[in-house]
């Protein structure tokens, strides 16, 4: 079995938590420069790396290329 470690990947304090928009925000780590999606709304927040198509990641599409159709 292979042991499980936790990493820190990005942290707010909580001017920049109040900052954030409802809603969709993105977020550039001061630390390594990678890029996060974090949602907003009354329940709290849910975070992800930004890994569109064109940084190497896995999502079908890029936010930018969305047209809403």
């Amino acid at each position: 079995m292979t042991s499980q470690s936790a990493k820190t990947l990005l942290t707010l304090d909580a001017e920049a938590v109040a900052l954030l928009k409802q809603g969709i925000n993105f977020k550039k780590s001061q630390e390594d420069g990678k890029c996060y999606i974090i949602y907003k709304n009354n329940d709290g927040l849910r975070a992800c790396k930004n890994q569109c198509k064109h940084q190497g990641g896995l999502f079908i599409k890029d936010i930018e290329d969305l047209d809403g159709s």
